[in-house]
């Protein structure tokens, strides 16, 4: 099969969903990301509806906490993110690589922000207490190599996430 072909079909390739990632980690590597957060569930049993659904709640929760309660009127002062899910049937889990706003117009906003590893951990852990959180910095990109890693596999890479899918439209 030839690559014109491949890109024709009905059903992708594993080829296509390897290009697919690789202009993915082409295009990530423009933005600046401030953080690799882990939210993970450890059990088991938790299915990918339910695991995107917690984090629906979760994105809701940190971004009303650092921005204040008028945050979805403020999409633009919104985390953005982009999320990889990761061992669905064993420990499911999101890596994310996260950018804060880097355009904090008040004291308030930006102490709070500064504090996101901490109340990022709390929400996750209120709404899975059961889970783990891990947050650091994102000192190289070759972290995002490591969080699409699993994303020539189709069924998650039709699974990745951005923040902006839970904006109302």
């Amino acid at each position: 099969m030839n690559t014109r072909t491949c890109f024709n079909s009905k059903w992708p390739s594993h080829f296509h969903y390897k290009r697919m990632r690789n202009e993915l980690r082409r295009r990530l590597c423009e933005f600046q990301f401030d953080y690799f957060v882990t939210l993970a569930s450890n059990h088991k049993p938790l299915g990918y509806p339910r695991m995107r659904e917690l984090l629906k709640q979760w994105d809701a929760r940190v971004n009303r906490e650092i921005n204040g309660p008028r945050w979805s009127k403020r999409p633009d002062e919104r985390l953005l993110w982009f999320a990889f899910p990761e061992k669905l049937d064993v420990n499911p889990h999101w890596h994310l690589i996260v950018q804060v706003d880097p355009h904090v117009e008040t004291q308030t906003r930006a102490d709070r922000t500064l504090q996101l590893p901490q109340i990022a951990e709390k929400h996750w852990m209120q709404l899975l207490p059961q889970g783990s959180f891990d947050c650091q910095g994102v000192e190289d990109y070759a972290i995002i190599e490591y969080i699409t890693k699993v994303s020539e596999r189709e069924d998650l890479f039709r699974r990745f996430m951005v923040s902006r899918e839970f904006l109302k439209n």
